[in-house]
């Protein structure tokens, strides 16, 4: 490839977080390089607080090839937060969030710059792949679980958000990492929920991921898969319709008069429509809640009327609350995301 067809393609920052990966870094991180060097590219290595020789072995490595870029954080932050730190030093236009394991080869960066280019794309992502992959069954079951949790709740065009290699147009991380909050496991699945709000096209590509690790969980155990379910909630927290409304003391009332007068007018149309046999004992208090009374020809209507009107009410409240919410302005984070 000549020089100047080169400078024609963007530039590509490749975002690595090692942590105790002094024993193969060097050569991981030089195979990565020859995967790219068709590209212009750069590799941004975040030793994230390794107590091995993650950073010595990195720099050597940078001696050896000049694209690689080896930087120290001084204590374990979490996996996010070392790509997040890389991001801040990466000059690409797309940036490439990439394990150092290798346990996903690094051709299929290659193949990810190619979806990304022929579906304009702004994120790629890698998706396991069910056939090719064979992990074992404690870790299959918990990817399963965590899988079907994350569709059921944030509903996100994509199947897997845990594996190892994303691409991302460099404006979709300007926009989407100032407002996450999660830095350790779960910070994946915040970053593309983000990135869906903004109505960012992802894609998802299958690959194989060659496990490889000691152990039927790898480097999660209860702690760290409580700590990632935990997270997952409060993502779905931050990104509900119920944190964007941010209702107040006000609305909150109004919302259980609401189903008050939900209550009342079911009951109401129930007596109407037809008999209702109580329990001596619940027939004693319903006599009082139920104002039975009154002439069953007069109360029936009445509390039908009376549910009806409560609920038109409260509707009518909610409503102002709602439109409050509407002109609220963007603050920032998850739930004030406004699609492009």
């Amino acid at each position: 490839m000549s020089k100047a067809q080169k400078k024609k393609n963007p530039r590509i920052s490749v975002v690595v977080p090692a942590f105790n990966e002094g024993f193969h870094i060097y050569e991981n991180l030089l195979s990565i390089c020859d995967s790219l060097k068709r590209y212009s590219f750069e590799i941004v290595v975040v030793d994230d607080g390794s107590n091995d020789d993650t950073f010595s072995e990195s720099k050597r490595a940078a001696k050896k090839h000049r694209n690689i870029r080896p930087i120290r954080v001084g204590a374990n932050a979490g996996k996010g937060a070392s790509l997040f730190r890389g991001f801040e030093k990466a000059r690409g236009d797309i940036i490439v969030f990439f394990d150092s394991d290798l346990e996903i080869a690094p051709h299929y960066i290659v193949k990810l710059l190619a979806v990304l280019k022929e579906q304009d794309a702004d994120v790629v992502a890698g998706v396991k792949d069910p056939i090719a992959n064979r992990f074992p069954a404690p870790r299959r079951l918990m990817s399963a679980i965590f899988r079907n949790t994350v569709s059921f709740l944030f509903d996100l065009n994509i199947t897997d958000t845990q594996t190892g290699i994303k691409l991302f147009k460099r404006e979709v991380l300007e926009n989407s990492i100032p407002r996450m909050s999660v830095s350790r496991f779960a910070f994946d699945l915040e970053l593309l929920v983000a990135a869906s709000r903004f109505g960012y096209h992802i894609v998802e590509v299958p690959v194989e991921v060659l496990y490889a690790r000691k152990g039927g969980m790898g480097r999660m155990n209860f702690i760290n898969i409580f700590a990632t379910f935990t997270d997952t909630l409060g993502i779905y927290f931050r990104a509900s319709f119920w944190r964007w409304l941010e209702p107040g003391a006000g609305t909150k009332f109004w919302m259980i008069v609401f189903v008050l007068g939900v209550f009342l007018a079911g009951i109401g149309f129930a007596k109407i429509l037809s008999p209702i046999i109580l329990q001596p004992t619940l027939d004693r208090v319903s006599y009082i809640i139920f104002l039975r009374f009154i002439p069953s020809a007069i109360r029936d209507p009445m509390l039908a009327i009376t549910g009806v009107l409560i609920v038109l009410v409260s509707l009518i409240q909610l409503n102002k609350s709602l439109l409050k919410a509407f002109a609220r302005k963007d603050r920032g984070d998850l739930a004030g995301i406004l699609r492009k």
